[in-house]
């Protein structure tokens, strides 16, 4: 049956709208934030991996705590596979170097370390692709984005958490970890990013009355809480929230664990991949 002018007028129109959509799909600029959750991290990689093996390139990363260290790993290419098996090279006694001090009952030495080795540059301009790190301003009471200057030191204090690890001194100011305020940093990519996926590896989890019979246990439980509550102001604002339930059931040092996570993050990016691309696109924009 032959078109009629205003059916060819129809379908034209109809196939302009398509492309329009197409090329704003393509031109979208994606963002992926990152928690904190100390060991948990891995399950980033994981993550990372699968939505590698399905061609989608995020065009700016945000991290918090160990979130951070994946993040500026990722934004400058770092296989995840690589990063995890030097990660599981050190055991958590060469990880955390335990060095006493009334600052902190540990240093991140170590996690300094392992960062310059599996970077090939020390200043945030020098990554591939841009990174903002969330650490807090013990001196304002603040959250400090970081997005310039040297890599290593502003992932150092976006990882301090309090009185477990010394507090970072940059500029004259001491910064301890970001989750305090914002663990999961979905805020610092919405000005840039069209698109922003974020990942929780710090889920709930509820714990019995007798976890509380020591001073340390109640005072890294109110830690955890206020984590908590900060990533539930951050989920609403991000356009796709991945959140492994499975990983409640580890710590934060669970680094005997770390393959298990890793599997874990790994499922989830597949799950998830296909809504990345719907929503934001495969390819990163050049």
């Amino acid at each position: 049956m032959a078109l009629t002018r205003r059916d060819f007028g129809i379908l034209v129109y109809i196939c302009q709208l398509f492309f329009i959509k197409k090329s704003f799909d393509m031109g979208k600029k994606k963002g992926l934030a990152l928690s904190g959750g100390g060991s948990r991290a891995v399950a980033h990689l994981g993550a990372l991996k699968a939505f590698k093996e399905a061609g989608i390139q995020f065009d700016m990363y945000s991290g918090t705590s160990a979130g951070s260290m994946v993040a500026v790993l990722a934004a400058n290419e770092v296989d995840p596979e690589t990063i995890l098996e030097e990660i599981k090279s050190l055991s958590i006694f060469h990880l955390v170097n335990f060095s006493y001090s009334l600052s902190g009952l540990s240093s991140l030495k170590k996690i300094e370390k392992l960062l310059k080795n599996l970077l090939n540059c020390e200043q945030f301009e020098d990554l591939k692709y841009p990174v903002r790190i969330v650490a807090t301003n013990l001196n304002t009471g603040k959250v400090r984005v970081f997005k310039k200057g040297n890599i290593v030191d502003a992932v150092i204090a976006s990882s301090s958490i309090p009185i477990l690890f010394p507090p970072k001194k940059i500029d004259g100011q001491y910064f301890v970890d970001g989750g305090i305020l914002m663990n999961l940093p979905v805020e610092p990519l919405l000005e840039e990013c069209d698109f922003v996926a974020a990942i929780n590896i710090t889920p709930v989890v509820e714990k019995n009355d007798d976890d509380y019979d020591k001073l340390g246990a109640i005072g890294f439980r109110t830690f955890e809480l206020s984590v908590m509550a900060n990533v539930r102001n951050s989920r609403s604002e991000c356009d796709l929230f991945i959140e492994p339930g499975d990983l409640s059931n580890y710590g934060i040092f669970s680094f005997n664990k770390m393959d298990k996570m890793f599997e874990i993050g790994y499922e989830q990016g597949k799950k998830y991949a296909d809504k990345v691309k719907e929503q934001g696109g495969a390819e990163a924009n050049s």
